[in-house]
């Protein structure tokens, strides 16, 4: 099969982790051509010498939506499936912007357009939720004209995205999972973070500071834990930028707070290992990579009680209201003072981990559908 890989779009730290992961277990398929468009974020992670002589990349420096340059970058991938007739094309997620000639599978990450009764809109403001909507919009009427088929990452997803694109044939799930990287992971001498402090605890935060992940609230969460632990050891790892981090955190916060700014791939493993447990309070997701990191990791797990979280941990994490700093501040408490249930919490977590792909399966899926579709499209 000659495969047309599109990871233009890419630029979020999940989105571009499936991708990175993608393309490395794809080495292992060696029957097939693998042709990429390769985006800036993607081409970040990812060390183009190592891949074999069945992959040809053609680095794209610009996305293909915005002005002009966007214009050409639309003209060159034309040109470049032109030129390449592939079998398939593979936007990794789209809208890809463009509207390929061949069989073209998209992948679906936008958790906003499913999941309309989250939390997180009450909490916008009218020209939030405006632009919300506009962008619903323009995505949903760009993932009709791109493409015919569909992937997304838990079937809940998928039954919610059928009726948003008006057909109920060509649609997929596939699960997401932990990277490639944390398969062959061994603790390195090269620490990330500083040395802790005698009874430090570590939470992990390994996300963007988009507005739905929540991290603001931590402006909230740690002073309230000062006030009630005397010395609070208690600290959480960020990985946004600096600016971010700056302009939106308070100094009291900012106190408990290391901040890394963001990370390669293949350091998060060597992150988690130095950390103690996963942090994240996010109100909207389709499927965060996280809670299979973490449980791959022995790391245990707190987040939000709301659906995309609890069925995916299940009894592998304990839950909070979001935005009830209080309820967090009280989940902190329990686990950071009960090494048992941290234990059980883990051991539940490598019970649940069984029922996802692993890397190379869930590439194989991917494959076996561009496959599918080859062959429908006939």
């Amino acid at each position: 099969m000659k495969l047309l890989v599109n990871t233009t779009t890419l630029s979020g730290s999940g989105v571009t982790q499936v991708a990175v992961s993608f393309l490395r277990e794809c080495i292992e398929f060696k029957d097939n051509e693998y042709h990429v468009l390769l985006g800036k974020a993607v081409e970040s992670q990812i060390d183009k010498s190592t891949f074999p002589d069945n992959f040809v990349f053609y680095p794209i420096s610009s996305h293909p939506l915005y002005g002009i340059q966007g214009f050409k970058v639309r003209n060159i991938v034309k040109n470049i499936e032109r030129l390449i007739q592939p079998d398939c094309v593979f936007s990794i997620f789209g809208p890809s912007w463009w509207t390929p000639k061949k069989p073209h599978l998209m992948g679906y990450a936008y958790p906003h357009y499913v999941y309309p009764d989250s939390p997180l809109f009450e909490k916008l403001n009218t020209a939030q939720r405006l632009k919300v909507s506009l962008m619903k919009m323009v995505h949903i009427f760009f993932l009709r004209t791109n493409g015919k088929y569909y992937v997304s990452e838990t079937l809940d997803v998928t039954n919610r995205l059928k009726p948003l694109l008006g057909n109920d044939k060509n649609f997929f799930t596939v699960t997401n999972t932990y990277n490639t990287c944390f398969s062959n992971f061994f603790p390195s001498d090269e620490f990330i973070l500083p040395s802790k402090e005698a009874g430090e605890f570590r939470f992990l935060s390994l996300c963007t500071f988009a507005i739905h992940k929540n991290l603001i609230i931590l402006n909230q969460v740690i002073p309230l834990l000062n006030s009630i632990i005397p010395n609070n050891k208690i600290k959480f790892v960020l990985t946004i930028d600096d600016v971010l981090f700056e302009n939106n955190f308070n100094e009291e916060s900012k106190a408990s707070i290391i901040n890394i700014g963001r990370i390669d791939v293949v350091k998060c493993p060597q992150l988690y290992y130095e950390c103690d447990a996963l942090f994240l309070p996010t109100t909207l997701e389709c499927f965060s990579a996280n809670y299979p990191e973490a449980m791959k990791m022995r790391r245990p797990i707190i987040t939000s009680n709301l659906t995309f979280a609890t069925s995916v941990c299940e009894d592998a994490a304990l839950y909070f209201n979001p935005f009830d700093q209080k309820e967090i501040v009280n989940v902190i408490v329990q686990l950071v003072s009960n090494k048992q249930l941290a234990n059980e919490l883990v051991l539940h977590g490598e019970k649940r981990l069984n029922s996802f792909l692993t890397p190379k399966q869930r590439t194989m899926e991917y494959l076996k559908i561009c496959k599918s579709i080859i062959e429908d499209d006939k």
